[in-house]
């Protein structure tokens, strides 16, 4: 599928280096020449110089023949105008990055009235997500799927855990929580587990399951963590304006340390229920003035990684119950072997967006019956959220007859407001929604999971 891609930015990349690897046909477009030259050299792919808003510099791209154009310019002004161009141009499928807070109430007028296929707000999305894992902050990162009804959870398996050198069937048999481990990272391998794995000490595991079960796993593994009601925001930005609106409608205690004078002001008049503090919050004393020993949570979201880091590396030594680190570069697979592991970074959540849609559209029937997409194990593992169709051909087929590919585990059926954990035995139904976990291995249909 032929994809245009109007600026080189953070996303831009990110969803260039995405969609090449799914082996679409991309040509990214931008002003400067030297980031547009070192994106062409790295990923093989056309570039045109140029301003994504001009019909000229659009038909050099070739807008004829592209079927989806993603406008992720640093400006939401332009990046509207450009997909308003190109629909006008022909293309019928556009998806522009919005992410003033002052346009999150004009979304549906931008899709109804614009034309817009889809809008991404990486910041709300980013913040969307922190905001879920601090309500359940026993995991260190959180994905939901069937809308909230079931989550996969990751933590890691510290060397006091009970079930460190146990096989997993050892573990079903032992763990009253209806749950399933459906993927492991150990070192850089990832493992998409059978019934004879063994967990060994270090491992992050990732497990699926409602709310209730996988809190009653936390439980029995020592890894789960007190209610969070005290929250510090490092960083005043659009993410922490939307985490900071988000956490203080559900009543927490929220602390907001900015830098910048103006800003400070401006948060302090649209967020009345936080306490904003002028501050560095990179800064030892300012944090102990502040009662960090008191928090029950840190999110470091300055707009500089290695500020993050360091400030999340000190929360971590104090004790604070769940650190959260904002990175923009998504290469830092070493943050977890010096303890950070809750890390999020906007250009994965608003790249998992982006993804779900471009599979769906490109789906030989045009109707995909992906309903999510999330990434794990640093892009290594996906779980993808499909609902089965009324047509399907393996319908009331017990699993044990059907061949699915392998490295491929479906991680369970949600049917009629019931969870099942699939067994030989079990059958699938239309209109059943399932999860797929794979590693390796690109899925765009429900179809792709059978030999």
């Amino acid at each position: 599928m032929h994809i245009i891609i109007v600026g080189l930015g953070k996303l831009g990349i990110t969803m260039t280096k995405q969609l090449v690897a799914e082996g679409h046909n991309i040509t990214v477009v931008d002003l400067n020449n030297d980031t547009l030259s070192t994106i062409v050299d790295t990923y093989d792919v056309m570039g045109v110089w140029g301003n994504g808003t001009t019909c000229e510099t659009l038909e050099a791209a070739g807008v004829s023949k592209a079927k989806l154009i993603i406008a992720a310019t640093a400006s939401d002004e332009v990046n509207i105008l450009c997909c308003l161009v190109a629909n006008r141009m022909g293309v019928e499928n556009t998806i522009a990055r919005v992410r003033n807070p002052d346009y999150a109430t004009q979304t549906q007028f931008m899709r109804n009235e614009l034309g817009l296929s889809m809008i991404v707000n990486p910041e709300f999305e980013t913040a969307n997500e922190i905001s879920r894992i601090i309500r359940f902050p026993s995991a260190a990162n959180l994905d939901s799927f069937s809308r909230g009804k079931i989550e996969i959870a990751s933590i890691r398996i510290h060397s006091d855990n009970m079930f460190c050198d146990m096989p997993l069937y050892e573990i079903r048999k032992k763990c009253k929580a209806k749950v399933l481990v459906c993927a492991v990272q150990r070192d850089d391998e990832v493992f998409i587990p059978s019934g004879d794995f063994v967990i060994r000490c270090d491992d992050i595991i990732s497990i699926t399951g409602t709310r209730s079960e996988l809190s009653t796993f936390m439980k029995q593994t020592g890894v789960f963590k007190q209610k969070i009601k005290k929250v510090m925001i490092i960083g005043g930005g659009r993410i922490g304006y939307y985490l900071a609106k988000l956490l203080s409608d559900t009543g927490r205690t929220i602390k907001l340390i900015e830098q910048n004078d103006s800003r400070c002001y401006s948060l302090t008049d649209t967020l009345p229920d936080v306490t904003v503090i002028h501050g560095d919050g990179t800064d030892q004393d300012i944090l102990e003035e502040q009662g960090l020993e008191y928090q029950d949570a840190l999110v470091a979201l300055t707009g500089i990684d290695e500020e993050n880091i360091i400030v999340s590396m000190y929360a971590e030594s104090k004790g604070i119950n769940k650190v959260i680190t904002k990175v923009n570069r998504h290469s830092y697979s070493i943050l977890n072997d010096i303890g950070l592991d809750t890390v999020v970074s906007p250009q994965i959540v608003a790249g998992n967006l982006v993804t779900r849609y471009v599979r769906a559209l490109h789906n030989s029937a045009g109707n995909s019956q992906i309903q999510t997409l999330h990434k794990l194990v640093n892009g290594k593992v996906e779980a993808v959220e499909f609902v089965v169709p009324e047509d399907a051909g393996y319908l009331d087929i017990p699993f044990k007859d059907l061949q699915l590919l392998p490295n491929l585990l479906i991680g369970c059926i949600h049917r009629n407001g019931k969870i099942i954990f699939p067994g030989g035995n079990d059958v699938l139904k239309a209109n059943d929604s399932i999860i797929v976990v794979t590693a390796g291995r690109i899925l765009e249909d429900i179809h792709d999971i059978f030999v």
